[in-house]
């Protein structure tokens, strides 16, 4: 039983991968279009640019002698050596500068591809070496394995030019190894000849045979050597030579590359992979958080709920979405703050943490309006709420609220004998009460890490279910870890592909070496429209939440009952 839940959680932790793979491919679609769409127009105009080069192709038999029976201990075995021999040295032959000079004097002119239909006076000196060396570049000998077949490939712009010059290859190929048997045989029987000079006469019979085979071998050699031109020659294979032409090369039809259908394929795969690779290498690039996974694996921080990034409605074009929840109850934004007030309440069921703060590692990663919506939503849960501002830095309730910043936190810190009732402002929403900042003071810090700090927070918890503190990003000030040492619990705010994964580590390690009790994250400002792993979150019931969007205007607000169950 036990292995078959080890298997069983071996294979969730697999398709867990393939999805996360899929994600980041989804993420990274543009990169990867681009980098195959690049490729494509690459190859396209590669293909319908490049210089057409046609291949044409002669095979050739080479016999070579029959194997020598050679005897080891009693066992009659066939000696091959020679004939591999023979066959390598053949190959070689053909590779050779000799017999491509061959070719060149039948061909009588012969230009490199760049050099062709240009004017002579526009052209480079090139030496005779050079042609010669172009020409052997372009020519390739291939023996075909486990056969004695040769395969001479010619690539030239000009079709009947590449036939031609595989033919002439063989043909010269053929007169070469011809003239060389000649020649070898010739001096045989030279020597054979002046051997036998020593013992008889020269009208002998065996000397007159001698040197009539002898004059025949010169006037063999010397008609072959008058032969200007190769491609008039009908020597295509003798019997001296033993080579013996297969398959004579014909003027190709269709050009043997630029292969524009396969440049296309192949640039599209290739770049496909190229931007699959791409997509990595932003990823591994890329230390920002992503995902609620990377919350519990790089932060050990349970994600609250992911909250959707604020998109202007068509109905209410001026909304702000500091007030989603109220202006648009049944939005996908609103429904992810509820999330985290489910989060927050099952935290803590039996209310004993009623204050908390909320902060970020820094700014602009929406801390302030997940604050205001917190409230809203534990109002709406007939929660009596108060929001206090003690961004000391940056406050912003008094202008989001469009009330007076004066007599707030600070007030009440400094003169003991305060009133705090009359400093708490009401929102207009009923539950809902705003304690606003006050005038900045130069030593925020001390004033929020003061004795006077935890004694107002021990007057206002008697009155209020919630107490919401919204405090500077922990990274520009220290407020709000001296803050944290006075609240209940913090509510950490991460913007969704934007927070470096270091810097929210070392907002958690501060607020851990100060023993604060983080109750999760808020994964704030996720887009929805993007395919990942919130997109069914957020697109189902996506329809039913556009149907019951509230319409109510920001002066509504100020008047409107709070109460939702």
């Amino acid at each position: 039983m036990a292995e078959v839940e080890h298997k069983a959680g071996i294979a969730d932790e697999i398709e867990i991968d393939l999805g996360d793979v899929l994600n980041k491919l989804v993420k990274h679609s543009r990169t990867i279009l681009t980098a195959t769409s690049i490729c494509f127009v690459a190859a396209l105009i590669y293909s319908f640019v490049a210089l057409p080069v046609y291949s044409a192709t002669t095979r050739i038999l080479v016999e070579a002698k029959p194997p020598k029976i050679v005897k080891v201990e009693d066992v009659v075995l066939p000696d091959y050596t020679d004939r591999i021999n023979f066959f390598n040295s053949q190959v070689e032959i053909l590779k050779s500068r000799t017999v491509a000079e061959i070719v060149l004097a039948d061909l009588g002119k012969y230009e490199p591809w760049d050099r062709r239909g240009k004017r002579v006076e526009k052209l480079e000196p090139i030496t005779h070496g050079e042609i010669v060396d172009f020409l052997l570049k372009n020519v390739k000998i291939a023996p075909v394995r486990m056969t004695q077949v040769i395969k001479i490939n010619v690539e030239d712009p000009d079709a009947a030019l590449a036939a031609r010059i595989a033919n002439n290859w063989a043909r010269a190929y053929v007169l070469f190894s011809s003239q060389d048997q000649l020649l070898q045989r010739r001096s045989e029987l030279e020597a054979d000849l002046a051997q036998q000079l020593k013992y008889v006469k020269e009208k002998h019979p065996v000397i007159v045979g001698l040197k009539n085979e002898i004059t025949a071998i010169n006037e063999k050699i010397a008609t072959e050597q008058k032969t200007d031109k190769l491609g008039q020659s009908t020597t295509w294979g003798n019997d001296i030579t033993n080579v013996k032409v297969l398959e004579r090369a014909e003027v190709p039809l269709k050009p043997a590359r630029p292969r524009k259908l396969l440049n296309v394929v192949l640039a599209l795969v290739l770049g496909s992979f190229g931007g699959i690779g791409l997509a990595f290498l932003f990823e591994s690039l890329d230390q920002t958080l992503k995902s609620a996974a990377d919350l519990e694996a790089y932060l050990k921080l349970s994600c609250l709920a992911p909250v959707p990034i604020h998109k202007a409605e068509k109905e209410h074009p001026e909304a702000i979405p500091e007030f989603v929840t109220v202006w648009s109850r049944h939005s996908l934004m609103a429904e992810a703050f509820r999330s985290v007030r489910t989060g927050i309440i099952y935290s803590n069921p039996d209310l004993s943490k009623k204050t908390f703060l909320v902060t970020s590692a820094t700014p602009s990663e929406g801390k302030t309006t997940v604050a205001i919506n917190l409230a809203m939503v534990f109002v709406q849960a007939e929660e009596k709420v108060l929001l206090v501002d003690t961004d000391l830095r940056n406050p912003r309730f008094h202008s989001i609220f469009e009330v007076d910043r004066a007599n707030g936190v600070i007030d009440l810190l400094a003169f003991d004998n305060a009133d705090i009732h009359s400093l708490i402002r009401k929102t207009g929403v009923n539950g809902l009460d705003l304690l606003t900042c006050g005038e900045v003071p130069p030593n925020p810090s001390e004033l929020l890490g003061s004795q006077k700090m935890e004694a107002l927070i021990q007057k206002l918890s008697p009155l209020y279910d919630r107490i919401i503190f919204d405090t500077p990003p922990i990274l520009a000030a220290t407020d709000a870890i001296v803050l944290s040492t006075k609240v209940d619990s913090v509510v950490l705010v991460v913007k969704a592909g934007a927070t470096h994964r270091h810097a929210v580590q070392r907002c958690v390690h501060a607020l851990r070496a100060v023993n604060a009790h983080i109750i999760g994250a808020v994964f704030n400002m996720v887009d929805p429209d993007q395919r990942g792993p919130y997109y069914y979150y957020y697109h189902y019931g996506r329809n039913a939440a556009s149907k019951g969007k509230s319409r109510s205007g920001k002066k509504d607000l100020l008047n409107t009952s709070s109460a939702e169950n």
